[in-house]
């Protein structure tokens, strides 16, 4: 992630010593073109979803940074708007290769499930998760290639969400603008969930395009 200096002097205070005095985040628009099936079945519906995610890294040592994303689903048999919040790390982040791993919340909200448009039982709740992700540029070229995700998996019920990928960064004067490409992919296999009756065994993948912010 590239960043800008927030306060040099900061680093001539003790309990700063060994922290990255540097602020940065980005904010990321893709569209994803999507196929869905469920219960191992293709399901017809819409095609297209845009994705939103943000993310905030600071300076202070110890207090993990912060990342929000959103991502939408709704076909003829399942729908559901999934909003992920995650603390994590940046382990290593040297211009080149950056990872990053942490955990949190997964939201769903406005979950259905549906047969010939009828809403036959609804569902929403909440779901942990690990997040992990690396970004490795190709040495002498402004391409990335990126992969990232969240997920778990616990008593029979597994939720999954990955993104892999290339950017192509534009350096700019504030930000660095960078278009990218990939596949990305929703699997949901859960059980029980807010009392449903129905098994969520749901699938939405397929290719996205889209920009980065990079402050």
């Amino acid at each position: 992630m590239k960043k800008s200096v927030l306060a040099a002097l900061l680093t001539t205070a003790p309990f700063m010593a060994s922290a990255d005095v540097m602020l940065g985040g980005d904010v990321e628009v893709n569209m994803w073109q999507q196929s869905h099936s469920f219960a191992g079945s293709e399901v017809n519906g819409d095609d297209t979803s845009f994705t939103f995610e943000a993310s905030l890294e600071h300076f202070v040592p110890l207090i993990p940074n912060f990342k929000i994303g959103q991502s939408s689903v709704d076909n003829d048999e399942y729908a559901y708007t999934k909003r992920d919040y995650t603390l994590y790390y940046e382990f290593l982040d040297n211009g080149l290769v950056s990872l990053d791993a942490g955990v949190g919340i997964s939201q769903f909200t406005d979950g259905e499930i549906k047969k010939l448009g009828l809403n036959l039982e609804e569902f929403s709740g909440y779901l942990p998760h690990l997040y992990a992700g690396a970004e490795v540029g190709i040495p002498m070229t402004p391409i990335f290639v990126f992969a990232k995700g969240t997920g778990m998996s616990f008593n029979d019920n597994n939720m999954f969400d990955a993104s892999v990928g290339v950017q192509y960064s534009i350096g700019l004067y504030a930000f660095d603008l960078e278009l990218q490409a990939g596949y990305r992919v929703h699997n949901l296999d859960l059980q029980d969930f807010d009392d449903l009756k129905t098994d969520l065994d749901i699938k939405t993948d397929g290719l996205f395009a889209g920009v980065n912010f990079d402050f």
